[in-house]
């Protein structure tokens, strides 16, 4: 079984239908296991928000859709703790960081589309999917 962090970038992309979704799409018809922290829910339904041309209840269909989608981690302090020491020394967004450390913590490749997290995941060592 394949394991891996995804991030927000990587999942809107699914959820959105964009042309790099296919991947994802492949992965989650396979024998794989996604784990990403609690936040990715949010920053989903936000991108689908900002997505004005969606008709509303076809944005309501995919925040349900994102609500029962699966997905698998659970965060902890240490990994929490480690994801803010992450953010302040490479300058990002807490919660983007809480992906890289979760990926550091769980010893499995990190999947993003976002230029950022990728830099400073290869910075610090965590290993990339793709």
């Amino acid at each position: 079984m394949v394991e891996l962090v995804i991030d927000a970038s990587v999942l809107s992309a699914f959820f959105l239908n964009e042309d790099n979704g296919q991947e994802v799409q492949q992965l989650v018809e396979s024998d794989t296991r996604f784990y990403a922290p609690s936040v990715w829910r949010f920053e989903v339904a936000n991108a689908v928000w900002k997505r004005k041309e969606i008709q509303e209840n076809v944005a309501e269909g995919l925040i349900e859709k994102i609500w029962d989608f699966t997905i698998y981690g659970e965060e902890s302090t240490e990994w929490i703790k480690e994801a803010f020491l992450i953010s302040r020394k490479h300058n990002i967004a807490f919660y983007d960081s809480t992906y890289i450390a979760m990926a550091r913590s769980f010893n499995i490749p990190f999947w993003t589309f976002d230029k950022v997290q990728h830099n400073t995941a290869t910075h610090i060592g965590v290993s990339l999917w793709r």
